[in-house]
């Protein structure tokens, strides 16, 4: 245990750690939903609607095409990141330090560790003007890269949610809550458990405002009809 955590302490470990939170947070404020707006309709999302640079908000405004777009990109940014954190570990020598604390977990946990700091350059991203995303789609990406089954479960919920309510929002918090049980039903880890508490209150966090208009019965319902 001692070798263990002063091989976690070393200089090489650090730099690690540290070029894994920093690519992911930096592949993070890649936000797609800016940047397609920009380059596909020389606009800017974060102009019209709610204001939010994500999924929603492209449907809403210029359609179907340009949302499934930004969605993909949202997502495979957050897996590049993760690819990128296990390069760096195993680069590093530092993969089977974590794996002699965490034992079978140490995948997970290093998946958690860049989708977090993937989620928070989504949320706040440095390229514009630290005003992104809610971070749904790029949370989603990781839980895909965790646990596929997992996230077909979360999926299955948030449509039928979405389809019989029309609130996207209220799909996605309610998703968000139930991530934590999920991974504590087929895990039984606490630490994975409070990992995935973590996800699911910047999730919720991002969406106060919405809450506060479901409450109120304010929130936009949304519209599957093709923008023209």
């Amino acid at each position: 245990m001692p070798t263990t955590v002063s091989s976690l302490a070393s200089k090489e470990a650090i730099i690690s750690i540290v070029l894994i939170a920093v690519i992911s947070y930096l592949l993070g404020s890649l936000n797609f939903g800016v940047i397609l707006s920009r380059k596909m309709q020389n606009d800017d999302v974060r102009n019209h609607g709610s204001g939010n640079a994500g999924t929603t908000n492209m449907l809403r405004n210029y359609g179907k095409k340009i949302a499934a777009l930004t969605i993909i990109g949202d997502m495979a940014k957050v897996a590049v990141a993760i690819l990128i954190a296990f390069l760096i570990l195993n680069t590093f020598g530092i993969r089977d330090s974590l794996t002699s604390i965490f034992d079978d977990n140490t995948d997970i946990i290093i998946k958690s560790f860049a989708g977090f700091f993937c989620v928070l350059g989504h949320i706040f991203p440095c390229f514009f003007k630290f005003k992104g995303g809610k971070g749904v789609a790029t949370s989603g990406g990781m839980v895909f890269m965790i646990d596929w089954r997992i996230a077909l479960i979360l999926l299955a919920v948030f449509i039928i949610i979405v389809i019989f309510t029309k609130y996207v929002s209220l799909g996605s918090i309610i998703m968000a809550i139930l991530y934590p049980i999920c991974i504590f039903i087929v895990y039984k880890n606490v630490i994975l458990t409070v990992i995935a508490v973590i996800f699911m209150l910047i999730v919720i966090i991002a969406h106060r405002e919405n809450i506060v208009k479901l409450i109120k019965h304010k929130e936009n319902k949304i519209s599957f009809k093709s923008k023209k």
